[in-house]
């Protein structure tokens, strides 16, 4: 079988081949909360980004973080949070207006001093009034409530974090799956090869009268069902490259190419695929036969369950780096900030509230003893006596809602926790897998090998089996140690991209809510 090629491999799909010189494709610009896009772009929208080149994984994500409708979508909430923090303050702030009021009645309003008519209203009046007040926050309610919507903001600014976070490495998972699934198509290509290859032989076989009918009969259905892995492969292929551009937010229909370049990565210390031929092994005499001892009772281990996987130092670092950095946990500190605040503030808001008022009264028309001008200066002040107890519900509430923000932290952690031991545990395993798959590669190459030189002069290894069924075994045997080898590449990799999500390593960047990880100072320190 020939080697796999998937270093340098491309995949393509859509009308005809993107082909050309590569060339820097300019870059989108973010998601924009006040100008959302009504349908994912396509090819003319993002022209040279796909267009005559071929897109490796970071220009994917690149592409991704202005495309991707989640993203877009946390970025809406963060605008949205924004603006009630902004109504929040405003309370703190003078408000200032203007009003004017036009009445006619049926009649004037007069009154008659000693003999004389004196008109205290006149039939059509106008009042124009110019007022402007500023509340003065005693208590701090005011400044309670901004900031318990400032820390809400910082939630969903951080929320914004969590969803590149995802968004990356939902790219990254759908770009090795597709590199997977080319990987899989270069294996069944190579099967139909070696199929067709077979088949040749038993009919050349059969004209030299040294085969017979029933080996190209197996050859030919053989071929058949190579065939088959090959249209299931195709098409394995388009679809993995329309669930990267779901991911991406890109138009589905958009024909995209992708290389592996910069994308795949071996593990370190990986067994090279290489053929040895292994001499076979002396057997042993009568006596020199050793005593094999009895197998104990496999039983006896399934009542108890420990660890099988050594979780060490690199382990627990890992899981410390992600307290610190997933956004998950800094959003819930934030969110149980503005919860205790929100307690402040429900305390205060039953306090008194106090206000300073300044007006101006023109009346072009008055009348009587009405001045045609009138300044006014006041103080306000309410005292809150009995509400009916809404006050007290008010601050239940509240506590409520900090209580409820605890075990939405302590869940937050947790479920971190299990992510980073997931992802950390897929990753030992995936790396073990890579560095064992290339010696069943080489085995079945080579076990191949043999079973065709065998065919060709018309032998096999055991009499009982004829030598194009024997080969045909072994190439279903490497064919399927190719797709291990495939899937071994590709499991580890995506197990990277997935300790990498679970740890927060995507979440912060340029354009992000934060560029860096925001501190205690930012969300706020839980107690």
């Amino acid at each position: 079988m020939k080697r796999l090629r998937l270093l340098g491999a491309t995949l393509a799909v859509g009308l005809g081949t993107l082909a050309g010189a590569q060339t820097t494709p300019p870059q989108l610009a973010p998601p924009d909360a006040n100008r959302p896009r009504l349908v994912s772009p396509g090819t003319s929208e993002l022209g040279a980004l796909v267009v005559n080149h071929e897109l490796t994984i970071d220009e994917a994500i690149g592409i991704a973080l202005s495309t991707n409708r989640a993203y877009a979508t946390a970025v809406a909430g963060l605008e949205r949070a924004s603006g009630r923090t902004g109504q929040a303050r405003s309370a703190l702030n003078p408000q200032a207006g203007l009003n004017g009021q036009f009445t006619e009645y049926d009649k004037p309003v007069t009154a008659n001093f000693g003999g004389n008519d004196l008109i205290l209203t006149n039939q059509f009046t106008s009042i124009f009034n110019a007022s402007i007040s500023l509340p003065i926050d005693i208590t701090g309610a005011i400044r309670s409530a901004v900031r318990q919507a400032q820390f809400n903001e910082v939630a969903a600014r951080i929320e914004v974090n969590r969803a590149r976070n995802q968004l990356v490495y939902d790219v990254r998972n759908a770009f090795y799956q597709a590199l997977r699934a080319q990987g899989q198509l270069v294996v069944a290509e190579d099967s139909l090869t070696n199929a067709t290859t077979r088949l040749e032989d038993a009919q050349s076989a059969l004209k030299a009268e040294t085969g017979t009918q029933f080996d190209v009969l197996t050859a030919q259905r053989d071929v058949a069902d190579a065939q088959q892995a090959v249209v299931s492969a195709r098409g394995g292929v388009t679809l993995a490259l329309g669930l990267l551009k779901s991911a991406m937010g890109i138009d589905i229909s958009t024909p995209v190419k992708i290389t592996d370049t910069g994308a795949v990565e071996q593990p370190a210390g990986e067994v090279p695929v290489v053929t040895v031929n292994t001499p076979a092994p002396t057997l042993p005499t009568a006596g020199d036969v050793p005593q094999v001892p009895a197998t104990p009772d496999p039983s006896l281990r399934f009542h108890t369950v420990q660890n099988e996987v050594e979780l060490g130092a690199d382990y627990l670092t890992a899981v410390e780096e992600a307290i610190v950095t997933r956004p998950e946990v800094l959003e819930s500190n934030a969110v149980l900030t503005a919860a205790e605040k929100g307690v402040t503030y429900a305390r205060r808001s039953s306090l008194p509230s106090f206000a300073v008022t300044a007006g101006y009264v023109v009346q072009p028309n008055a009348a009587g003893f009405t001045p045609e001008r009138q300044g006014t200066l006041g103080l306000s002040v309410n005292f809150p006596i009995f509400d009916g107890g809404l006050a007290r519900a008010r601050e239940r509430e509240a506590k409520a809602e900090v209580s409820n923000a605890k075990t939405n932290r302590r869940a937050a952690i947790d479920g971190v926790t299990l992510d980073v031991q997931q992802a950390y545990v897929n990753l030992v395993q995936a790396r073990e897998r890579a560095h064992v798959v290339n010696v069943g590669v080489a085995q079945a190459r080579e076990a191949f090998r043999l079973a065709r030189l065998r065919a060709i002069v018309g032998v096999s290894a055991s009499p009982q089996i004829s030598p194009q069924l024997e080969l045909g075994n072994a190439q279903a045997t490497l064919t399927q140690a190719e797709t291990n080898r495939v899937n071994a590449l590709y499991d580890y990799n995506i197990a990277r991209a997935q300790l990498d999500r679970a740890i927060g390593r995507f979440s912060y960047g340029p354009g992000s809510g934060y560029p860096t990880v925001p501190g205690p100072s930012v969300t706020g320190q839980p107690g």
